[in-house]
């Protein structure tokens, strides 16, 4: 797998394109792709890194490996663009390459524990997440400031990252992405049952404090900034533009 730190070194400049409309339709731009149009690649990339982030980020719990398993995800979908046959939401697709990429990378590094049915103790609540929780619970203008604060979401994010992995993507899929029971259970392979049922262990999980301030700060988990973005943007379009 491409490590990022190295990658930004090597990155090649590429021109950097303006994200499609949304009247542009995916199967829009991956006709150009097949018709030879590899730049269109690029519509692609700046319109589903970010939520391909969260499915690897959600795997992983890891910012650079994420990255990396979205660099590499990528430049796996375009390579393998043809077998494409739209039965699926062009996302699912996506994802699901993603989260292969993902187990690949748990596999051949590392192996995050599961949960089981018997595990009682779920979270520790520490003095200083209910400092910050006391903070905002007494603060009127909470839509405003919760969205601006960097603590909060910090706070959040590792309530998530607490998750066990089989809860967690499950719980970024369905309450982040906003996607159904039905395309959960396509990318992950799981029966629509297992996808109900470990939502709702995973919104059990996390307490209703947390959810709340979910809602309100509109879900902005692991957020995938510009500069990230361009990165990978730079170094998937290398390789495509390499490969021709």
């Amino acid at each position: 797998m491409l490590q990022t730190a190295q990658i930004k070194a090597k990155a090649i400049k590429t021109k950097k394109t303006t994200l499609s409309s949304d009247n542009v339709t995916d199967k829009d731009i991956i006709a150009r792709i097949k018709a030879g149009d590899d730049n269109a690649y690029g519509d692609i990339i700046r319109r589903y890194n970010q939520r391909m982030f969260r499915v690897a980020r959600s795997i992983v719990t890891d910012d650079a490996a994420a990255m990396d398993i979205v660099q590499e995800a990528h430049i796996k979908a375009y390579t393998k663009l043809n077998e494409f046959r739209g039965s699926i939401q062009f996302f699912s697709w996506l994802a699901t390459i993603t989260r292969n990429e993902a187990f690949m990378y748990l596999r051949k590094y590392k192996r995050e524990v599961s949960m089981t049915d018997d595990v009682i103790q779920l979270f520790e609540n520490t003095e200083s997440d209910h400092k910050i929780i006391s903070q905002q619970n007494n603060n009127k203008d909470l839509p405003d400031t919760t969205l601006e604060n960097a603590q909060l979401q910090k706070l959040i994010v590792k309530h998530i990252d607490k998750l066990p992995e089989d809860f967690r993507i499950v719980f970024v899929l369905r309450a982040v992405e906003q996607l159904s029971v039905k395309e959960t259970a396509e990318i992950l392979n799981i029966k629509e049952k297992t996808v109900k049922t470990r939502y709702f262990r995973a919104k059990r999980i996390l307490r209703s404090q947390i959810q709340s301030y979910l809602k309100v700060a509109g879900m902005h988990i692991y957020e995938f900034g510009d500069h990230h973005c361009d990165v990978i943007y730079s170094n998937v379009m290398a390789f495509i533009n390499h490969s021709k």
